[in-house]
């Protein structure tokens, strides 16, 4: 799998639809919009906004002037707006045309800026519209006449600035016409200098940079060079006879040798301007919306989101930069419904429609830090305390230690059957237990296995006490047990009536807890073994946690609730209610508690009186949740594939980290800087966690 982007900033509107990046020339601000109405400027490197406008009525579109002085936000109702990119103060709004009387709705397919950022030119269902960027004065429209169910779909400036040149693309599917039209007009006066007859709709228009050819992407698939003069085909890069799909972008490289081309066909091609032939291409695992050129040429990013069931071969799911020369993929980029590299090279800006984000990725780094690689599903991971090691349990049948840093393996310790769970001691010491009840307990010096220890059954959890003396167990069998490190030597058994899914000991070493399937939780006294409560839930407890100071005891149950209890009395304090069967808590320090459900969500609740403070929506039940030690943000890993970073405080969505399967494992590393994750397609992970780190 190829590897991920690092991300360097985000900035999100919750529960809010996000549109398309644009940055500033200086590659410092990126511009997007949002459904809540807003324009937004932030910070490209940090995700600090600017500033934002803010309107009533939701823009299609949005670009930076290139003087950076500006942004233009294309709407419906109003054609545009120009706003200034420093303050958020609207400059002038754009409201004449052909259709303003009201008589035909008007959208806003695509919006330019001239190069000199005194003109703007929109593309609507009327006409394109030439005003001027400082007052929103309509200058002219571009044809004069009226074109009626022809929509001009793209305008596109010439890059010779003085001649002042406006190339239109116009069509429509409406009915059963499919018609497609490529005008050149001279914007000083409206002169229509040539036209080209297309076979199908324009969906994009782009120039060389000498001004003398244009590319046109076209409904039908097809995707033609033509002569930017007088309308005459050079070469067609894919005819409508070999296209599968409609063609949805087209741009030139700046040497006008190359052309690449994304469509709904999954596929990014790069094509000879001269030949036609077809230099590479890169499948994705859906359709294509936006290419970026890198500015030297070399890079390609693209825009895509998600993978169908029965993908192409090689195609891996969301947007990807990819090597302009040969295909060869670089990165990921996520799922993402726009692209822009920024004018340095530098960064790719993405955004993706339906999660409310913009993001800002640095294509050059890796988001991961290391990966292991098994023979089978990951099924759990531990740091040790000083984040250096990471430990796997895996349905391969071995528990490996990984350097951190480098994924050298530094031991692996095989059992006879699946792993199933495994833990660090804060000593250092190892524990992992298997489906045929064995656990291994190995030295924190050498990894050298020291014991071992029974029991009947398959062994589905492992804990260390935060002293370092005792080590429970929980299993199929229908006990806990719990056994020295010292010696291997059992302590006490605990009798329960179904599988012992879950331990934990409180942070004072002084209590256990058991999650069972017999529908109970209990609370042990961890020196003697006396059960000193039981707590009952209306089916199979899968998780238990202590709170930081031991007061409360958190369960995590199959009869769709997460329950909250008094550990003293066994008082039950809070029961929260989710939309199906609760399968993961984590508590924070600050009186925090994390849920994760099969309904797809994860929710963060506040300890002092039980209100849900956040529902973070997920695409997939929610396996594995985990706060970083100050608090601050919130990992979650779900069978969507995906591992995701959010704040604690506001929601947003800090980095979406996608994996090759379901992800059912996740765990931060003691300085919050690092998670690790294991995820069924045989790979852990260790990523970094904090947007930048």
């Amino acid at each position: 799998m190829t590897r991920m982007a690092r991300l360097i900033s985000s900035h999100r509107v919750p529960d809010r639809g996000v549109g398309n990046v644009s940055w500033s020339p200086d590659s410092r601000w990126v511009a997007t919009y949002f459904g809540d109405r807003s324009v937004r400027v932030f910070n490209g490197r940090t995700g600090e906004e600017r500033c934002r406008y803010t309107s009533d009525e939701t823009p299609n579109l949005l670009a930076f002037s290139p003087d950076g002085q500006w942004v233009a936000a294309g709407y419906d109702e109003r054609r545009a707006v120009v706003i200034n990119a420093a303050t958020g103060a609207e400059r002038c709004r754009m409201v004449q045309g052909p259709m303003s009387s009201g008589d035909v709705d008007v959208r806003v397919f695509h919006l330019a800026w001239s190069s000199d950022s005194t003109r703007l030119a929109t593309a609507s269902d009327d006409a394109a519209l030439v005003f001027n960027a400082a007052t929103g004065a309509l200058l002219l429209p571009l044809p004069a006449e009226r074109l009626p169910w022809y929509p001009v779909r793209r305008v596109a400036w010439s890059p010779d600035s003085g001649s002042g040149r406006l190339a239109v693309g116009i069509g429509t599917n409406y009915g059963t016409v499919n018609y497609g039209d490529l005008r050149v007009f001279d914007s000083g006066t409206g002169t229509q200098l040539c036209r080209a007859a297309q076979t199908g709709f324009v969906n994009a228009v782009a120039w060389s940079r000498d001004g003398l050819w244009l590319a046109t992407a076209c409904s039908d698939g097809s995707v033609a060079v033509l002569d930017a003069g007088n309308g005459a085909l050079r070469t067609q890069l894919v005819s409508a006879a070999d296209a599968t799909e409609q063609a949805q972008t087209v741009q030139f490289t700046r040497d006008g040798v190359w052309a690449v081309t994304g469509s709904r066909d999954y596929t990014v091609r790069v094509i000879n301007t001269t030949t036609g032939v077809e230099r590479c291409r890169v499948t994705h695992g859906f359709e294509v919306y936006h290419v970026s050129l890198s500015p030297d040429d070399r890079r390609i990013a693209t825009s895509s989101s998600g993978i169908i069931a029965s993908p192409p071969p090689g195609a891996e799911p969301g947007g990807v930069v990819f090597d302009a020369e040969n295909g060869n993929k670089l990165c990921l980029l996520g799922n993402t419904s726009s692209v822009a590299f920024s004018p340095d090279g530098k960064l790719v800006a993405t955004s993706l429609g339906y999660d409310g984000a913009a993001r800002v990725y640095d294509p050059d780094v890796d988001q991961e830090r290391s990966r292991l690689v098994h023979g089978g599903p990951v099924n759990a991971v531990a740091f040790s305390l000083d984040g250096q090691r990471v430990a796997t349990a895996s349905t391969d049948g071995t528990a490996r230690v990984f350097d951190a840093d480098s994924a050298v393996e530094d031991h692996r310790h095989t059992h006879d059957s699946p792993v199933l769970a495994v833990a660090y001691s804060r000593q250092g010491a190892l524990a992992s237990g298997d489906r045929n009840g064995l656990v291994l307990l190995h030295g924190p010096e050498d990894g050298a296995q020291e014991k071992q220890l029974r029991h009947d059954g398959p062994v589905s959890a492992v804990a260390f006490s935060a002293d370092g003396l005792s080590l429970a167990t929980g299993s199929a069998d229908g006990t806990a047990r719990v056994f020295k490190v010292a010696t291997g030597g059992q302590r006490f058994r605990l009798v329960h009536n179904g599988e012992v899914a879950s331990v934990a000991h409180s942070a004072d070493s002084k209590r256990l807890a058991t999650g069972c399937a017999d529908g109970t939780a209990r609370i042990f006294d961890a020196q003697t073994g006396a059960e000193l409560v039981e707590l009952a839930h209306e089916g199979p407890v899968r998780a238990v946690v202590f709170s930081p100071d031991g007061a409360l005891l958190a369960t995590a149950s199959a009869d769709g609730t997460a329950r909250v209890f008094t550990t003293a009395t066994g008082g039950e304090r809070f029961r929260l209610s989710h939309g199906g069967a609760v399968r993961a808590v984590a508590f924070t320090h600050d009186r925090l508690l994390a849920t994760g459900s099969e309904d797809g969500t994860a929710r963060l609740f506040d300890m002092d009186d039980g209100s849900e403070l956040l529902q973070l929506e997920h695409d997939g039940a929610v396996r594995a949740v985990a706060f970083s030690p100050d608090g601050a943000w919130l990992a979650t890993a779900s069978a969507e594939g995906v591992a995701r970073i959010h704040d604690t405080l506001t929601g947003a969505e800090g980095l979406v980290l996608a994996h090759g399967g379901p992800v059912g494992a996740v765990v931060f590393s003691s300085d919050g800087k690092w998670i690790a994750t294991g995820c069924d397609d045989g790979i852990a992970r260790v990523l970094a966690a904090v947007p930048g780190s």
